[in-house]
């Protein structure tokens, strides 16, 4: 009885079903075969997609035509068994599907007796080869794009703000896209900790760069736009950061500064639009009926705008904001400093910085030991090249790790260098501040005011019968300074409204530092 088949043709890439010489070579040789060998031919599929499993969509429709035509075919042809599949443990459970519907799969340049038993050894061998070699491939792949990672490329597609381009070698590299002065403009925004990731998102994408709110994040955590390429952990290696060969879009200071913004380890006062200079306590009071937080507002009448901070929740408090201003200064007046724990925090303050200076001398000198010991392996590797013990490649990839060692071990040096530098300065600025709060408070600007509000109180404010109830003040300043006319080293003569306030002229040219 005349033998009946289908005939399944495939390949793995778009290029060899582009240019259609690997498919009409499967088709004409299965043809042939049929031909000298007197098999009727059923239908062909031709299929363009990988063998790794048999979820493939013209194998799909083979099976779903065999079920429905049961009896139809008696053979399945094609040319290899990789044509068939790439997967040992895959083919053996389909072999066993087709043999349940009457259908044998065959390879013609592979052919196989399956009444023999010793034909599953090869079609074992058959089986296995092209998963070794898909393995083989993969493992090939893998250390091509280590190499080239660590060698400071990019491998992937380009991260938006880049584009994919060639170098003078034909290697592939990034360039600066048109997207780059958004991406910069991003990281911008973010560093300052005024604006929050998704408020950020929604300004940059209104001004043209296509990116949904999850990328964002990445986004702004990718160390690729600061120049660096981050190479994962793979088996006994560790993962590292690498200097990457391509221009960086921002600075590696700005993009470790928003990194500390994500981190919240960068805390920043934000400044509304709505912000009033009038209105320096919104925020910071508390209705005194429903403990709700007060806003502030500006109404108009008799020829000028009056402030005033008001309840939202239909409560019907209100009252002038000059008056709460004015009153919170009399409060700051009557906060007493201590001026003996002042000049022993003060004193304290210094010996420890003398003491810590020891200390940083002392790391200093470590890291410094640390690079150098560094500088030495890669002088020792470069020994072992020279001697031909590793090659150029084993070279490169111990000079770029240790170099990156020693990068951030010298930024350390550079940031316990700066941290001594001014703080002599601010430890008297900050001893300065507490002596002369109601100075500093008038003096500084909108944002400055609501920092020193921020750091100085536990709790929200109170005003009730056009005086503040008993204010809470952080623990820290409860210590330093005492609330009350009476403390003793202040005199107890009583000033008049007009004394305790004619002080608070701010000094001419005075600038608010930010080291509350």
């Amino acid at each position: 009885m005349k033998q009946r088949a289908y005939l399944y043709i495939r390949v793995s890439t778009d290029e060899q079903a582009e240019k259609g010489y690997s498919q009409k070579h499967q088709d004409d040789r299965l043809r042939q075969h049929c031909e000298h060998q007197g098999i009727e031919i059923v239908d062909s599929f031709w299929e363009d997609y990988s063998g790794k499993t048999f979820d493939r969509p013209e194998f799909n429709k083979l099976m779903e035509h065999l079920k429905k035509h049961r009896s139809s075919a008696d053979l399945l042809l094609f040319l290899k068994w990789d044509r068939f599949s790439r997967n040992v443990a895959e083919s053996y459970v389909m072999i066993s599907r087709l043999a349940k519907m009457g259908i044998e799969p065959q390879a013609i340049e592979q052919p196989l007796d399956m009444t023999i038993p010793e034909s599953k050894i090869m079609l074992a061998i058959y089986l296995a080869a092209p998963e070794v070699e898909n393995d083989r491939r993969s493992l090939n792949t893998i250390a091509g794009m280590r190499k080239a990672m660590k060698e400071g490329r990019h491998v992937n597609m380009a991260p938006r703000g880049y584009r994919n381009a060639r170098d003078e070698n034909n290697n592939p590299i990034i360039e600066r896209g048109k997207d780059a002065p958004l991406i910069e403009w991003a990281f911008q925004e973010t560093a300052k900790g005024v604006l929050n990731v998704m408020e950020i998102w929604k300004m940059v994408k209104a001004k043209g760069l296509k990116v949904g709110k999850s990328q964002m994040w990445n986004l702004l955590r990718n160390p690729v736009y600061s120049g660096r390429i981050f190479v994962p952990a793979y088996k006994d290696e560790k993962a590292v950061v690498i200097k990457a060969s391509h221009q960086p879009i921002i600075s590696l200071e700005l993009f470790e500064e928003v990194q500390d913004v994500l981190n919240g380890r960068k805390r920043k006062f934000p400044t509304r639009q709505t912000a009033k200079d009038e209105l320096p306590l919104r925020g910071y009071l508390q209705c005194k009926q429903c403990s709700s937080k007060l806003t502030g507002s500006a109404s108009k009448g008799n020829g000028g705008k009056y402030f005033y901070y008001h309840c939202q929740k239909g409560c019907k408090e209100r009252f002038k904001a000059e008056l709460a201003n004015k009153e919170i200064l009399k409060e700051f007046v009557e906060l007493s400093s201590n001026n003996g724990v002042i000049r022993i925090l003060k004193e304290s303050l210094e010996t420890h910085l003398r003491l810590s200076k020891t200390d940083k001398v002392q790391q200093k000198e470590k890291l410094g030991q640390e690079i150098e010991k560094a500088r030495g392996r890669i002088t020792s590797a470069r020994r072992l090249m020279l001697d031909k013990e590793i090659d150029a490649t084993e070279y490169k990839e111990i000079k770029l790790e240790y170099e990156g060692e020693i990068e951030k071990l010298e930024r350390k040096i550079e940031e316990l260098s700066t941290l001594d530098s001014d703080l002599k300065e601010h430890i008297s600025f900050c001893c300065d501040l507490l002596q002369n709060l109601p100075k500093y408070f008038v003096a500084a600007d909108l944002t400055a005011k609501q920092q020193i509000l921020g750091s100085i109180l536990q709790e929200k404010l109170v005003f009730s019968e056009n005086q503040y109830r008993t204010i809470k003040y952080r623990n820290v300043v409860s210590l330093i300074c005492r609330p009350g006319k009476n403390y003793k080293g202040r005199g107890n003569k009583k000033s008049s409204e007009n004394s305790e306030l004619s002080n608070l002229v701010p000094r001419t040219e005075f600038e608010l530092v930010h080291y509350l």
